[in-house]
């Protein structure tokens, strides 16, 4: 064999040898791109009622779609349209109610996607004294999440679907947990609004409580996904992700419902989750909600109708809420056809 051949030879083999080292660490590279960052803000705190997030989060299902998503517990939806508003959160879930109050004032959000297919919230109240609907709540003292959030426009609206006047009820600031049962209890308040798992809580624990749902008298848009316009244009396609993220949790969740205490167990590591304390880590409380609003989502793709958005968007124009609008694009399918077609 000449020198030239030899040369060949080793250059041949060399130049294989270096592609067959280098081929793994370049698989290893594509497979270990860094995750896109993006911020999703809960409307107060961690409860069960947020499942869907915290759960992709602690589960993966956001990793899988190649998010990093930061998850911080909020202080009231008033919160959660300030701080997507004003860019410091891609994402945050509210109440329809609340999205369209925000648009009224300012059209740069937007929801893309509804979470929730009915309204979240119940009117609470004691069995013995039971507030049955609008017109009991004259001259009596209601219970709201927040000033100026979704419980007290829901209030307002409830009010004005039955035409009491909205003076004639004083109210007073109580969270949303079982025990603002006890301001009930005390006579401090004669009702109050909160949770559909807050109200199941209180069920469980045989507690005298009769409830019904705001629905009822206010047909609203369940909770939805917010973002602003310009976050909408600018990550439509991480957007796409968050909710194919969420969409896969929920299919998880469903496969695990005989059994839901690994879903918790999984949350629990990553969130300080309120109804985790109870003696069954909250595994009732998820397994109630699953039927009537989980499984309707993950059917439905998040998908939202109409309807619920004429209606509330009426009642707070008559409850004084918002000003009459000519621009009423409240709701955006772009995200949600890019992840589900």
């Amino acid at each position: 064999m000449t020198g030239i051949d030899r040369r060949h030879l080793l250059q041949t083999s060399l130049a294989a040898a270096g592609s067959g080292l280098l081929m793994p660490a370049l698989i290893r590279g594509a497979a270990a791109q860094p995750l896109t960052k993006v911020k999703y803000l809960t409307p107060f705190g961690f409860i069960l009622g947020f499942t869907e997030v915290l759960y992709a989060k602690s589960g993966g299902f956001f990793a899988k779609q190649g998010l990093d998503v930061e998850v911080e517990g909020g202080r009231g939806s008033a919160m959660a349209v300030q701080q997507v508003s004003a860019g410091n959160a891609l994402v945050s879930r509210t109440g329809g109610t609340d999205l369209i109050k925000a648009y009224a004032k300012e059209p740069s959000m937007v929801a893309v996607g509804e979470c929730f297919q009915k309204d979240i919230f119940y009117v609470i109240s004691h069995a013995d004294k039971p507030i049955k609907s609008p017109t009991d709540m004259a001259g009596k003292k209601i219970g709201v999440v927040s000033t100026g959030g979704a419980t007290e426009n829901l209030l307002d609206m409830m009010l004005v679907s039955k035409d009491v006047p909205i003076a004639s009820v004083p109210r007073e600031v109580v969270g949303n947990a079982p025990g603002a049962f006890e301001f009930v209890k005390l006579g401090r308040v004669d009702a109050f609004i909160a949770t559909n798992d807050t109200f199941f809580a209180l069920q469980s624990d045989k507690l005298p409580v009769y409830g019904f749902s705001a629905d009822d008298f206010a047909p609203s848009p369940g909770q939805v996904y917010m973002v602003s316009k310009k976050g909408l244009e600018a990550q439509t396609e991480n957007l796409a992700k968050f909710m194919r993220g969420t969409q896969a949790a929920i299919g998880d969740m469903i496969e695990k419902k005989a059994n839901l205490l690994p879903v918790i167990e999984s949350m629990m590591k990553d969130f300080d989750i309120a109804e985790t304390k109870r003696a069954d880590k909250g595994v009732g409380i998820l397994a109630n909600a699953m039927p009537g609003t989980f499984e309707p989502v993950f059917r439905d793709k998040f998908a939202s109708k109409p309807g619920p958005w004429e209606s509330a968007y009426e009642l707070m124009v008559k409850a004084k809420i918002i000003q009459p609008l000519n621009d009423r694009g409240f709701y955006d399918d772009k995200a949600r056809k890019l992840a589900f077609g």
